[in-house]
């Protein structure tokens, strides 16, 4: 595993410290979130968790499935607590964007149907300008 990696998996840890049982989860998509579902799969086994992922793509409703998370669409649920999802950039005053991803629509679904979001980075994703690189999405 590379520093890199490390990191993701430290954050992603992190974030599943903040779902509690009973709540609507969105699930973001990506290499960080990747570790994340990891982790909340083994603190919903290991802590006997009934919480529902609304994933924002089809590679985190499976791995989700896997690991014995409960998986809704957003249509079938109706709010979600918190959606915990990674971040293409962000600068030294937490403002943040995204639109790099190939999950960009279901995101923002997602995450405007939550009443609280999370973005989770390793230090890769910090800029001292965003925007460095061209988005399809605005």
């Amino acid at each position: 595993m590379t520093h890199q990696d490390e990191l993701k998996q430290l954050v992603g840890r992190a974030a599943v410290n903040f779902v509690k049982n009973g709540m609507i989860v969105g699930l973001g998509t990506g290499s960080t979130v990747k570790f994340m579902i990891d982790a909340l799969g083994q603190k919903v086994k290991a802590e006997h968790l009934s919480i529902v992922g609304v994933p924002t793509s089809e590679r985190s409703r499976k791995q989700a499935n896997s690991l014995g998370i409960t998986t809704k669409s957003v249509d079938e649920v109706d709010h979600i607590d918190l959606t915990i999802d990674g971040a293409d950039q962000i600068d030294k005053n937490f403002q943040g964007i995204k639109g790099g991803g190939a999950a960009q629509l279901w995101e923002k679904i997602v995450a405007i149907n939550s009443t609280k979001n999370m973005w989770i980075v390793d230090e890769s994703k910090m800029a001292d300008k965003l925007g460095s690189f061209p988005l399809p999405l605005e």
